[in-house]
């Protein structure tokens, strides 16, 4: 295995393009990669740590948006104070990632890259309508984050392209994120969801919502929030209408039927608390 830790993205764009690109592997924080070589994963041709580049770094807070470099890092994520203020699902998400030293080590970029369908990160940015800033050597390019992610671990990035940042626009409404494990800490999500939201007059005014573990990539539920926001549906109503975005699978940790029941039952209940006045942020 050759390694190399390059300074600038002009450095890394030259070692990147110097092998083919099947054997290049790039190191950020390292939480998933270097567990898997642990476990047996065959070690790459060629290693690029890409933690020196200051490209990827920093917190822009500008007058319409926040971009998030990705090489920030969840527990930064958690501890900004632009962030807190505008973007609580984000921070709620960030608090229940693993645990104190996998958030010191754990990148927002790498969340984003490892296109886990039960990743923390990603409904709130779902929800967000987050964009992907994406650097190669063509020059950079902008994507919506629903359209970026694919699959599991499948996104649209190019051989030789990173993923740069992450952009919010800030748009001032309520979050907040709902994860349900099996046990309190350390565990990757059974289902999870974040909700982006505005009440007016007892009604939904705005509604987003994204949902976690429970298909091939993390969905919106449009057909939900349609229902509750354009139509005047009822919660009770509406609710058998998650079914028509989510396709929930059996693994070791919950059945598809666990899934669907929790995801709509849990929803159910803090939409109802968010009519009624309750602590949703």
């Amino acid at each position: 295995m050759k390694y190399n830790r390059p300074r600038s993205l002009a450095q890394y764009f030259e070692q990147a393009g110097a092998v083919p690109a099947a054997g290049v592997t790039v190191l950020a924080g390292g939480t998933d990669l270097m567990p898997g070589y642990e476990n047996g994963r065959p070690l790459p041709v060629h290693l690029l740590d890409i933690k020196a580049l200051p490209e990827l770094r920093g917190i822009v807070e500008r007058d319409h948006e926040i971009e998030i470099g990705a090489l920030t890092t969840i527990e930064q994520i958690r501890a900004n104070s632009a962030i807190n203020t505008l973007f609580t699902a984000l921070v709620e998400a960030a608090d229940q990632f693993a645990g104190p030293q996998i958030r010191h080590r754990a990148t927002i970029g790498g969340n984003l890259v490892n296109a886990s369908p039960a990743g923390d990160t990603l409904p709130p940015l779902y929800a967000y309508g987050a964009v992907v800033k994406i650097t190669g050597p063509a020059g950079e390019r902008t994507v919506p984050l629903e359209e970026f992610i694919t699959g599991p671990g499948q996104t649209t990035l190019a051989p030789g392209e990173l993923v740069q940042s992450v952009i919010l626009p800030k748009l001032r409404h309520r979050s907040l994120f709902y994860k349900l494990g099996l046990r309190q800490a350390m565990a990757i999500a059974v289902v999870n969801f974040a909700i982006t939201y505005a009440v007016k007059n007892g009604a939904f005014s705005h509604l987003a919502i994204a949902a976690g573990a429970v298909a091939p990539k993390v969905v919106l539920l449009d057909t939900l929030t349609e229902a509750l926001v354009s139509r005047g549906a009822t919660i009770d109503d509406a609710m058998h209408l998650v079914d028509n975005d989510i396709s929930p699978i059996d693994d070791l940790r919950a059945p598809a039927d666990y899934r669907r029941t929790v995801l709509k039952n849990v929803l159910a209940y803090t939409l109802r608390n968010l009519l009624g006045g309750g602590n949703g942020r």
